[in-house]
């Protein structure tokens, strides 16, 4: 590390990126924390919120503010190799997931449950694939991670050459849910409760957006063991009310950003320990979907079942992903939506994007973007 105490950087000062600069400062483990945005004062605002948590914890902290466009790779560069971080966390989206629920309710409601997350790609992909090769050029060596999309984008980066180190929320906002389901379950304390667990994106607004009204939950979009005190008691317990009860348990609305920024700022901390330390964590090592790892040094290790391979890990994810409406994702990064989300898209915005290749990402945004704002005008 380049100090006593580390600097981080994070990415975006919106609900996520501001939670997570409050994380880190009431964490005291850091010297510098950058709040980086194109918006100075909406910046300055998170950062000052942050010094001031920190008071209340007795954290010391330099949280700063810095410019940037993340449009520009090369101001992000400079910027990043100004400041030298030890970690950065990318929060950017060019759209929040909640934006469509201003749209009329009906409409809203079918986004949601016909075209699903997937088709929203460009938004997340954008930012991300310029602060990951920002970071590439100007400090390779330094972990970061991606809390916007991970599933799908760290995925997409990672077939581009600028992976990310791992992501944050999605299959971790379930984890510390499920252990306390199966621990309640098993009359024993939380504690003496560990898992083996594969899960994916899905799995969260499966629950939280309700999806259960209108389909089954694949029972091998998923891996779920569970054990006591090292022994696997999975026979005992039945997996899918656990991970029902974690999934009916998740913050509504708004809310769950804080339990993701919380994740990031986790896995944040996790890179920058000596370790070996181990963990659930979101889309790690290009990933499409949260898997075990091992946090060591400032990279991530995978940690899978010793009978489910690689293989079989992606079979996992290729499977939970079709319920965010993403059919497939190949080594160039191309990706595939599924008919249903593909069709629905069409029909309900005009949004005819059965692939989409990352080159085009940006004109993609731009095309949603008009999509939207002639729905509202309409």
């Amino acid at each position: 590390m380049n100090h006593e105490r580390p600097t981080a950087v994070v990415v975006g000062a919106g609900d996520v990126g501001s939670s997570v600069l409050r994380h880190l400062a009431g964490s005291g483990e850091f010297g510098e924390l950058w709040a980086l945005d194109i918006d100075v004062e909406r910046a300055t605002v998170a950062v000052h919120d942050a010094v001031a948590i920190a008071s209340y914890t007795g954290s010391p902290s330099s949280p700063r503010v810095a410019a940037a466009d993340v449009f520009s790779v090369d101001e992000l560069a400079t910027t990043f190799s100004r400041v030298s971080p030890d970690v950065i966390v990318q929060t950017t989206t060019l759209q929040s997931w909640w934006v469509i629920t201003q749209l009329p309710r009906d409409l809203w409601r079918r986004l949601e449950r016909e075209a699903r997350f997937g088709p929203w790609l460009p938004f997340h992909l954008v930012p991300a694939a310029r602060v990951l090769a920002a970071a590439r050029t100007a400090c390779p060596l330094t972990p970061v991670v991606n809390v916007a999309f991970p599933d799908a984008v760290n995925a997409v980066l990672s077939a581009l050459g600028t992976p990310a180190t791992t992501g944050a929320g999605n299959s971790e906002l379930l984890t510390p849910g499920i252990r306390r389901a199966a621990a309640e379950l098993l009359g024993a304390p939380v504690e003496r409760v560990a898992l083996e667990w594969i899960g994916h994106h899905y799995h969260v607004v499966y629950y939280w957006m309700e999806l259960e009204q209108v389909e089954p939950l694949d029972p091998d979009s998923f891996h779920l063991r569970v054990l006591l005190d090292g022994d696997d008691v999975t026979a005992q317990l039945d997996v899918l009310t656990v991970l029902c009860a974690a999934g009916r348990l998740l913050p509504k609305g708004r809310l769950i950003g804080e339990r993701a920024a919380a994740s990031a700022a986790k896995n944040a901390r996790m890179l920058l320990r000596s370790g070996p330390i181990d963990d659930h964590v979101s889309s790690a090592c290009g990933m499409a979907g949260g898997c075990d790892v091992r946090f060591r040094d400032g990279t991530v290790e995978l940690r899978l079942p010793s009978d489910v391979d690689i293989e079989a890990t992606k079979r996992i994810m290729e499977r939970a992903q079709l319920g965010d409406g993403i059919a497939g994702i190949d080594d160039q990064g191309v990706v595939a939506f599924t008919d249903s989300a593909a069709g629905a898209m069409r029909d309900l915005l005009g949004y005819d994007c059965q692939t989409l290749r990352p080159e085009d990402a940006p004109d993609r945004v731009a095309e949603l973007r008009d999509r939207l704002a002639n729905l509202t005008t309409a």
